[in-house]
């Protein structure tokens, strides 16, 4: 009894867990690897066609639909050499680089599409070969490809694959995701090799002066970069960490590579919870923002998609230990004191006047003149009696959503989706007792509606809450509601999550 796969299994590798930008990128490893194998022949010819080693990717439409084509000027392939490139599972010879498995072309042509067509012509050879596969055919078992040859000049040299009848199409949303990531993953071709890809037409490129450049500098003038290199069991580690001068969530975190290729990076860079904390740093804090680096790992495994690293037993546990034991200083300087000035959350000048700008609209709009002018304030007795009124109507019903007991005061906060819009934005009852204070804040309110993320949430519900503490602490200190007394409190309070952070290592 013997061990077999039907050829039936290629209508399974549409399934697969690729991205689109992870699927481009085996052909680009195809190419590249090809280019690497043979640079020593290709290199003169390519210096003496004044061209560098190039890769276009198109999705086009034409008569025959929607069609996906791969260009590159590497060396091509022979005959023989195209016949192992359809043999699935079949190893390069060289698998210290990135084609490793023998299946990353074939899972990725039929990822996208269910007929291709590869056109190659190598370096010195008489002829162009070329072969389409039709998955279909091949799952019924229709094993003979349609090869054809056609006699070319000695001297070109290309590999052009055609992908048709798409299962999945690059829209627009997608296209920009690909030019980010492929332009992360190729970073050190670009700047090693003047390698040049192309997608949808546009050069992508990547800068490395972006990152480095921004790096904080030391009293002599020379930019804050720590490069380390240990070893866990046979496999190498090796790389640099720098930390930004002006914080960026985006541009921080480590990026991973192997064989110079990205598996692991930006825009999704690696952040180890021992130095970045949390699940893989979720927070946003200074050390999220600035901590910067890339980190090359020899002889670790990668998935069959190149998109992740499989570890062996304690190896990313013993990897983040070390990482954090080479870069703990950097974490500290991560949340020194030169935050204040470079933190991404802190305005800038041109932001704050485009807000004043705004808000300048606002306060000189007929709305507003019309509630200065007319608007008949309430007996302060009816405010408190309505507000209580809804105030306990709601807390009777449902639990609070946060509650925080700091000695002998409790805190209730509770955000509100039952609440009508012409509600206030939040209720305060602060001074009723000295043990309690009550936060009831409307999420039904117009003005919740402008909060477009979790940090102008956090904010929010930040100046609720110390409004209502500076409050309690200001009537239960002097004997009442005494408004500077109130915003000087608050201002300490605001100051609060900063030397949580500064405390914090």
């Amino acid at each position: 009894m013997n061990f077999q796969l039907g050829p039936e299994i290629i209508t399974s590798y549409k399934r697969l867990s690729y991205t689109a930008w992870y699927a481009l990128a085996e052909f680009i490893d195809n190419s590249t690897q090809s280019y690497f194998n043979n640079e020593s022949i290709l290199e003169p010819v390519l210096r003496i066609e004044g061209k560098n080693l190039t890769v276009k990717i198109t999705f086009a439409t034409d008569l025959n639909g929607d069609y996906i084509l791969i260009e590159d000027n590497s060396i091509g392939m022979s005959a023989e050499e195209l016949e192992d490139a359809v043999i699935v599972g079949k190893p390069p010879k060289n698998q210290g680089g990135r084609s490793k498995y023998g299946i990353g072309m074939k899972t990725a042509a039929c990822w996208f599409g269910d007929m291709w067509t590869v056109r190659t012509k190598k370096l010195g050879e008489e002829f162009e070969e070329s072969i389409t596969i039709n998955v279909d055919e091949i799952a019924s078992s229709h094993l003979d490809l349609n090869h054809q040859r056609i006699s070319k000049p000695l001297g070109e040299h290309y590999t052009t694959i055609e992908i048709r009848h798409l299962n999945r199409k690059i829209i627009k949303r997608t296209a920009g995701r690909v030019k980010t990531y492929l332009s992360s993953m190729y970073r050190r071709d670009f700047n090693n090799y003047n390698f040049e890809l192309y997608f949808q037409g546009n050069k992508l490129e990547w800068d490395y002066d972006l990152i480095q450049n921004r790096l904080l500098l030391t009293p002599e003038g020379e930019r804050v970069l720590h490069s380390f290199n240990f070893e866990i069991g046979d496999k190498t580690v090796k790389g640099w960490a720098g930390v930004m001068e002006k914080g960026s969530r985006m541009d921080a975190g480590f990026t991973i590579l192997q064989s110079d290729r990205v598996i692991i990076g930006f825009p999704d860079s690696y952040r180890p919870e021992t130095l970045f904390g949390g699940q893989e740093g979720g927070s946003n804090d200074l050390v999220n923002q600035r901590l910067v680096g890339e980190i090359e790992l020899d002889g670790f495994e990668v998935s069959h998609t190149k998109d992740e690293i499989l570890y062996e037993d304690q190896d990313k546990d013993e990897l983040e230990a070390k990482l954090f034991d080479e870069l703990a200083d950097y974490k500290r300087l991560a949340l020194s004191y030169r935050k204040y000035q470079s933190d991404e959350r802190s305005t800038k000048d041109d932001d704050s006047m485009i807000a004043l700008n705004e808000f300048e609209s606002e306060i000189i709009s007929d709305e507003f003149d019309d509630l200065i002018t007319n608007y008949d304030v309430p007996s302060d007795d009816l405010l408190k009696d309505s507000n209580i009124a809804v105030l306990q109507s709601v807390t009777k019903k449902v639990e609070p959503s946060l509650k925080a007991k700091i000695k002998d005061l409790t805190i209730y906060i509770y955000l509100s989706d039952g609440m009508s819009p012409n509600d206030p934005y939040v209720i305060i009852d602060s001074i009723r007792t000295k043990e309690s204070v009550y936060i009831l804040i409307n999420k039904n309110h117009p003005h919740w509606m402008q909060l477009k993320n979790k940090e102008s949430i956090l904010n929010f519900i930040r100046h609720c809450v110390y409004d209502a503490v500076a409050e309690w602490k200001t009537y239960f200190k002097i004997g009442k509601i005494e408004p500077d007394t109130i915003k000087d409190f608050k201002d300490k309070l605001l100051r609060i999550p900063f030397e949580i952070e500064k405390h914090s290592i």
